[in-house]
């Protein structure tokens, strides 16, 4: 049995999901691209991996529909217990 790894919270859907964080893994649970974006720049857009989305959009969209936006529902999964 080995060690569980240690799991980074996704800043837009708040679950456990990256390996590290600010190095552009794709969360499973909102498919949102972890840029490095926090709370202090949420609302800007930055037209890079995540293209027009700003965090703050994404937020609202994850909590409308499930993903950061609903064209990404075809992606995301539900989250693991290990990932809360």
């Amino acid at each position: 049995m080995g060690i569980a790894a240690i799991r980074f919270r996704c800043p837009c859907c708040g679950y456990r999901t990256l390996e590290a964080p600010n190095t552009l893994g794709l969360c499973p649970v909102c498919w949102w691209e972890d840029d490095g974006q926090e709370d202090v720049d949420a609302s800007d857009v930055r037209n890079t991996v995540n293209g027009e989305l700003s965090l703050n959009a994404a937020r609202l969209h994850y909590s409308q529909c499930g993903a950061a936006h609903p064209r990404f529902l075809p992606y995301v999964r539900k989250p693991e217990v290990s990932e809360q």
